[in-house]
């Protein structure tokens, strides 16, 4: 669980109701510690967004899922989404979600959703990231 309160404070200025146009998309890169490039927030993050979270399958099983060399995708999403899940007891509004890739082969991406309630949610999705991947230019 501490590893989400400092995925939080890894990115600067995160906050769940901030969530604006002019609020970048951020890459960070965890084996460098640092965001490494930002991107305006366009209405194609916004597509992409979406329809990752219409993905989500489950809450994530694991109690720490590893945030160790990975690269992640912060994604404030304008305006926030709504998202019910039966199957993981969830009804929220989701201001900005974060995209965790795992650099190494073997772990399927997962996402980490802060509500406009300030909670945090870790939960799978099945959407593959190639797309995503791609307009954050990572190979």
């Amino acid at each position: 669980m501490w590893l989400i309160v400092c995925l939080g404070l890894l990115f600067s200025g995160s906050t769940a109701n901030a969530a604006g146009p002019g609020e970048p998309i951020e890459l960070f890169d965890t084996d460098k510690q640092r965001v490494v490039a930002s991107f305006e927030n366009t209405a194609g993050f916004q597509e992409e967004a979406q329809q990752i979270l219409q993905s989500v399958s489950g809450r994530v099983l694991e109690f720490n899922p590893s945030l160790d060399s990975a690269m992640i995708v912060k994604i404030p999403l304008v305006p926030p989404k709504s998202m019910k899940l039966k199957s993981a007891s969830l009804d929220a509004m989701i201001a900005e979600m974060f995209v965790i890739m795992p650099k190494k082969e073997g772990r399927r991406p997962w996402l980490i959703l802060h509500t406009k309630e300030y909670e945090t949610v870790v939960v799978e999705f099945t959407k593959k990231v190639d797309h995503l991947r791609e307009q954050v230019k990572l190979p």
